[in-house]
């Protein structure tokens, strides 16, 4: 599928382009992301995103709840509303908080999310098509971000391993998900989301439907299987997969700065956030993620 040269067209535009690792990340200066962006900006920047998996702006410390929103909005899908509203922000529940942060209405952040790899949404029928997240207060050197992209993880398996895995399909728990994220949550919370969000199937592997390549869609450590084979062999055959993936050499690792904004596409991609000390430090992030209302296969 032909992608415009979004590398020219940023340069054409002033802006600073700058890889942050062989295959995913790359960080683009010059960009307000408050500003109203024309055309041509926003194909620059998801067709930036789509090649290189995760965009990195930064300096949006002035960037408002209302204007990440309206960014969030330009590139597609419709906003997740969680369904733990506590946790989102009062005026915009499309903005959920990741953290540990504590106000005068009782503990706001959750600081569970994030903590094993991940793609979002993966346990709902219509995934994650990008997901936002911007830095409002961040830890000294800790509380890093780390993402890795399955379609260069595919592409570098053996012949006789993509063969095998191609027509797999994984089995994706919302309940078990939850169970994990949410070890506060009452039976009666547990039991609604089981109802609401019953289990869903996708394939293994998925070709990303803008650039056409096949990649790896693991979904998530908390509450994946591969389907329709035993459990120690779809265990065994999941983590060979998994920490292929994760490997140094298909990933990033992001050392946040207050102010820096991250666009990820979900369609062919995991990432996992790092521990900090809670005791000491806050760590504050803002989360928009749009789900893929297309047919994503």
């Amino acid at each position: 599928m032909e992608q415009m040269d979004w590398r020219a067209a940023a340069a054409a535009r002033g802006l600073k382009v700058t890889d942050l690792a062989e295959h995913v990340g790359t960080s683009i200066e010059g960009i307000d992301l408050a500003d109203d962006h024309d055309q041509e900006m926003v194909g620059i920047v998801r067709a930036a995103c789509v090649e290189r998996t995760l965009l990195l702006f930064r300096g949006q410390d002035q960037l408002s709840p209302a204007g990440y929103l309206a960014f969030a909005r330009r590139f597609g899908g419709r906003p997740d509303m969680h369904s733990l509203r506590h946790y989102c922000l009062p005026d915009h529940h499309e903005i959920f908080v990741v953290g540990n942060v504590h106000e005068k209405q009782g503990s706001v952040g959750s600081p569970r999310v994030g903590l094993n790899w991940h793609t979002d949404h993966y346990h709902l029928p219509e995934p994650g098509l990008f997901t936002y997240l911007h830095a409002i207060q961040v830890p000294p050197g800790q509380g890093d971000t780390r993402y890795a992209n399955g379609i260069a993880a595919y592409e570098a398996l053996p012949d006789a391993m993509r063969s095998r895995i191609d027509d797999m399909k994984v089995l994706h728990s919302r309940a078990l998900l939850f169970r994990n994220l949410f070890p506060e949550a009452s039976e009666e919370e547990m039991e609604a989301e089981r109802r609401k969000i019953p289990d869903v199937v996708h394939p293994l592997v998925r070709t990303h439907p803008e650039i056409g390549k096949r990649g790896l869609y693991l979904g998530g450590e908390w509450g994946s299987r591969i389907d329709g084979m035993a459990v120690p062999e779809a265990q065994e055959l999941y983590e060979e997969l998994l920490h292929h993936m994760i490997q140094d050499r298909f990933s990033y690792q992001h050392r946040w700065q207050a102010g820096d904004v991250l666009m990820s596409d979900n369609r062919c991609s995991l990432h996992r956030a790092s521990e900090w000390d809670e005791a000491s430090y806050i760590r504050r992030l803002h989360r928009i993620i749009m789900i893929d209302d297309k047919a994503p296969y």
